[in-house]
């Protein structure tokens, strides 16, 4: 059986007359069918989803073939596609005007699809993996996988997903939730093979480049709800706070040092004192070290700092719960409740979350919880980490009554099982309320569920550092928007200061901020443990750190409208260079640097000891945060402190920020300063601010948000900039401007059509309140004009240099 190549190329003229001739030449079958197609295997039937999507389907008489997945949600045109049949077991779907060749083939329990790999064609996605972005090369493994202390080169990490993007011009998504795997080159260097030994064998075909794959992807499986504003701010966490006098003087510790926290984040300690014999309490059991749980998460709420409680599926023999939970538990071959003996945390079992009634039971715990104020969930283990093949679990409830299903065959499914399970009971009790959901696993369309994943339990050193890069990016390019790391390293370690700096000044560009590692101590003093909150980091690494927790604070408004854009659009929080420059052969190979939103271009810095950054800038003018100017299309070594992360704004740049005296956490930020970051372009670009209230889950659906357009241009002399808001619901009433570029002083500045004074400096600014005002920095080049209106009306500045 041979390997076919995959043709996107537009069809020429003369192929379409070519195909005419064809059609009247020869008979249907011959050439396209719009019906199935037999092969070795069964029929083979492709079916149009829109937005050039494709779903090719076997129908074969394959055991254990049923389509559990509920990945996509999209519905079928109820338009076929044309197949050709090239060969007993290989087709060409034409579709689009592009032309996509397949083969089948099945080895024992095992079926699947190959397609030929182009000499130089690129894969990218395939979920969490500390691998090149470019995955080419390498056999992966589907198959949602625990992985302690890793670092570069961990190839199977806790979430996999089966959806892959070529350089081609394609992309392909294997909607089968089975431990199974794809082949990109390895086992034969031209050939990509995916295989699976149970589940639907069937595949989606996406046509477009990388940001049409992407949205044709999300318009498969679906985009990621608002989550609720304070998600965006910093969380304190750690593995793990052991009584209540200990979180709340480390809150305390927080409150001294102004740094801002929106949630506190418990681990296991909170439902035991120790590690293992504990997982399945559910609950506050030691009432000496967690006194009053009501009065501690309403003293946090007063303080705008809300309580996530973490969660596990498994419950050990010795916990308070594990004989009510029998009837709901995962069982063995005969039927009876499984029995783990293997367990790290303790003998016992784990629940079947595909059960309706095994869900109900579990949500009466966290519904107890909610009651004492508890805001959001942390699930943890839910790959499962502990999930035998022998184990079996009843899918009655998803329609399959006729057999149970083995572990392998759900196995990549169960966290997402968990995920939704939780954002329908959590949707029915708070039908106004977002759900903020930590898990670090799940399956393809789980970003419906409002899951935030994180990477897993990475090593607390510089190799687990730079693995975040691949890690992550590859993650969003998976169609997974929210994934993120334990901000400082989770295990491990040797108490490196310049790491923990590191590691935030990164995350400050991530979509979730959470400082968090292992700091057992007295618990388990054979771990190294090193506190995650700044608050208890020495000199001199606490006020850098708290410079990162800054910038994280000055473009929360910007992070804000990302998660507007990824809910509305789907588009990536987190991109690749490629993504955004897909014809620069540069671009295409940097993976240690990555763009956050349109308009910020990150280039962390991964190395200990380094004093320069070797980077990239893309084709253009970039400005840095400072407002200097760079050209592009070339290699860079900019000189870095402790303090500094180069992050460049692109060339029509409009970026919303927020300035503050002071840091505060969401629930009191009425404080902050909106301020509008502007960068010259002579291509009229535009961006959208997005404000609504930051809780409402139906906000975008009702209506009820404001967005205040940003558009900019510069043209010869004069540089342009508008703010036109959509409605006043949720404008503030000030605003600045600020204009970067400006390396003269301006012969005048408008707004709304009338000329403003240029004051001396923005001190000088404030106290003409009430006024327009314009400040021009000489040193950083830059022009702050204050508008006396805010965003209540619209905004018009003229510059004219």
């Amino acid at each position: 059986m041979g390997d076919f190549i995959v043709v996107c190329k537009p069809i020429t003229i003369l192929m379409k007359r070519i195909l005419l001739l064809a059609f009247a030449l020869f008979s249907t079958a011959a050439v396209f069918s719009q019906a199935g197609l037999s092969s070795s295997y069964g029929t083979v039937e492709a079916v149009s989803y829109g937005n050039n999507s494709y779903k090719i389907t076997v129908r074969s008489s394959r055991p254990h073939g049923e389509p559990i997945s509920d990945a996509v949600i999209a519905r079928p045109t109820g338009k076929t596609a044309a197949l050709r049949a090239l060969g007993r077991d290989s087709f060409e779907l034409r579709a689009g005007g592009h032309s996509v060749r397949f083969a089948l083939f099945q080895s024992g329990d095992t079926a699947g699809f190959r397609f030929a790999l182009a000499p130089d064609e690129r894969w990218y996605g395939g979920g969490e993996r500390a691998l090149p972005l470019n995955r080419r090369g390498y056999r992966l493994a589907l198959n949602n996988n625990p992985w302690y202390g890793y670092g570069e080169g961990a190839d199977n990490l806790n979430y996999s997903v089966p959806f892959f993007t070529s350089s081609g011009g394609y992309g392909l998504f294997f909607d089968n939730p089975a431990r199974s795997y794809a082949d990109i080159g390895k086992k034969a260097a031209s050939s990509f093979e995916w295989g699976a030994p149970s589940g639907e064998w069937s595949v989606y075909v996406l046509l477009g480049d990388y940001a049409g794959v992407l949205s044709g992807y999300h318009k498969l499986t679906g985009t990621q709800p608002l989550p609720p504003r304070w998600a965006f701010g910093n969380l304190m966490s750690r593995f793990g706070y052991t009584s209540q006098a200990q979180v709340e003087g480390i809150l305390a510790k927080m409150d001294a040092e102004h740094v801002p926290v929106e949630a506190i984040i418990f681990d296991l300690f909170w439902f035991g004192d120790s590690i293992k014999q504990t997982m399945g309490n559910l609950d506050w059991v030691n009432r000496q070290k967690w006194p009053d749980p009501r009065g501690m998460i309403a003293g946090f709420k007063k303080k705008g700092v809300n309580t996530i409680l973490i969660t596990e599926p498994f419950l050990v023999e010795t916990s308070t719960n594990y004989a009510a939970s029998k009837p709901f538990l995962a069982v063995d071959s005969a039927g009876k409740p499984y029995y783990l003996t293997d367990f790290y945390f303790g003998k016992g079992g784990l629940l079947d979350l595909f059960r309706n009634d095994a869900q109900a039971w579990f949500w009466s715990f966290y519904k107890k919880q909610m009651a004492l104020g508890v805001e959001g969930w942390w699930g943890d283990l839910g790959e499962p980490e502990r999930h035998p093949s022998n184990m079996y679990h009843n899918l009655r409830d998803l329609g399959y009554s006729k057999r149970l299903f083995k572990a392998d065959e759900v196995h990549n499914i169960y966290g997402h099982a968990w995920t939704k399970m939780l954002y329908k009971y959590y949707a029915k009790e708070y039908p106004a309320k977002r759900l903020f959901s930590l898990n670090r696993s799940g399956f393809a369309g789980s970003q419906r569920f409002g899951i935030f994943p994180w990477t897993g339990d990475v090593g607390r050193n510089w190799s687990g550092l730079r693995a975040q890069l691949p890690v992550l990016l590859g993650m969003t390019m998976s169609g997974v928007p929210y994934v993120h790391s334990d901000a400082g390293g989770f295990a491990g370690g040797e108490g490196d200061g310049e790491l923990y700096v590191r590691w935030l000044q990164f995350a400050a560009f991530t979509p979730i901020f959470r400082p968090h590692g292992t700091a057992l101590y007295e618990v388990d003093k054979a771990a190294f443990s090193y506190p995650s909150e700044v608050a208890l980091i020495d000199t001199p690494w606490r006020a850098p750190a708290k410079e990162a927790i800054r910038g994280r604070y000055l473009f929360l408004p910007y992070n804000y409208s990302l998660a507007y854009l990824q809910a509305k659009e789907g588009k990536p929080l987190m991109a690749p260079l490629y993504f955004y420059y897909p014809g620069d052969t540069t671009a295409t190979k940097i993976q240690d640097q990555y763009f956050w939103g349109p308009n910020l271009l990150v280039c962390p810095v991964l190395e200990k000891g380094a004093r320069s950054r070797h980077l990239y800038l893309p084709a253009g003018n970039w400005f840095d945060l400072g407002g200097r100017s760079y050209a592009g299309s070339r290699w860079l070594d900019l000189p870095v402190g402790l303090s500094t992360i180069p992050v460049f704004l692109k060339e029509g740049a409009l970026v919303p920020t927020q300035q503050a005296a002071r840091l505060r956490n969401t629930a009191a930020d009425s404080a902050a300063l909106p301020m509008l970051y502007y960068c010259p372009s002579s291509t009229p670009t535009r961006f959208d601010w997005y404000l609504d209230d930051g809780q409402s889950k139906s906000s975008l659906a009702s209506g009820r948000y404001t967005l205040l357009r940003c558009e900019g241009v510069r043209k010869d002399s004069v540089i342009r900039v508008k703010a036109t808001p959509s409605n006043q619901r949720y404008t503030r009433k000030q605003l600045q401007v600020l204009v970067a570029g400006v390396s003269s002083r301006p012969a005048r500045v408008l707004v709304n059509g009338k000329s403003v004074p240029l004051v001396g400096s923005p001190t000088e600014s404030a106290a003409l309140r009430g006024q327009s005002t314009a400040y021009w920095n000489e040193r950083f080049g830059t022009l702050l004009v204050t508008s006396a209106k805010g965003m209540k009306a619209a905004l018009a500045i003229e510059v004219k240099m």
